[in-house]
């Protein structure tokens, strides 16, 4: 990723990150980590065709991607699946649909759509309310690229990737790829064996996947 790029992805996160009702999810205790440009630039050089993302909370990813996308006038909608029902609630045991972290603004398909309308992206996003192990699928549509970003636990992130790997056509890149979250690790690990695919880049907490040939 050359300079120039850095600086156009990093200014498009900037921007979303000070309007955003609620927060950007690479905004973490530790610090503000990169990894929503590191998508931005496997999403830029895909150029056009569909994006799907797995996991939404407040658009932080999403939203980006479509202004991307608008900016460069690449075709293509981003598909988001999220059941939008809180953080984690089932997992976590929570009674109520409000972000634990950040200002605490709750997370509902109100809060996503008012982002989306926010940022003048309503016309690049398809929000899919649902859990991405019992998302329908997609037909004959197909995504130049995917992101993972869902359910890190119990399993999920290996579903996550046999469900999306035979409907990208480019690249698939996985969040949370660290020690903290074995099952990202390991559904990570499923994917770089795949014959199909090549890891492409591997650092920190991102990893991604590109199809071979």
């Amino acid at each position: 990723m050359s300079n120039n790029e850095m600086l156009i992805f990093s200014a498009i996160v900037t921007s979303v990150e000070k309007k955003i009702i609620g927060r950007v999810a690479n905004m973490t205790s530790r610090g503000r980590q990169n990894s929503i440009e590191i998508l931005l630039y496997y999403v830029s050089i895909a150029g056009g065709g569909h994006h799907l993302e797995i996991g939404t909370l407040f658009g932080g990813s999403a939203i980006p991607i479509a202004i991307l996308k608008k900016g460069a006038e690449h075709s293509g909608l981003v598909f988001c699946i999220d059941p939008l029902n809180g953080y984690y609630r089932e997992k976590l045991g929570r009674n109520d649909v409000n972000d634990p972290h950040g200002g605490g603004e709750p997370i509902t398909p109100e809060t996503l759509f008012n982002n989306i309308n926010l940022f003048g992206v309503g016309d690049r996003v398809c929000v899919i309310r649902a859990n991405s192990t019992k998302c329908p699928l997609f037909g004959d549509i197909r995504f130049s690229t995917a992101y993972i970003d869902g359910n890190h636990w119990d399993g999920v992130p290996l579903k996550d990737w046999l469900y999306v790997k035979d409907l990208v056509t480019d690249f698939v890149i996985f969040d949370n790829c660290d020690e903290g979250h074995p099952d990202v690790m390991h559904a990570c690990k499923v994917a770089i064996d795949d014959p199909e695919w090549e890891c492409v880049y591997n650092e920190k907490i991102t990893c991604v996947l590109e199809r071979r040939g």
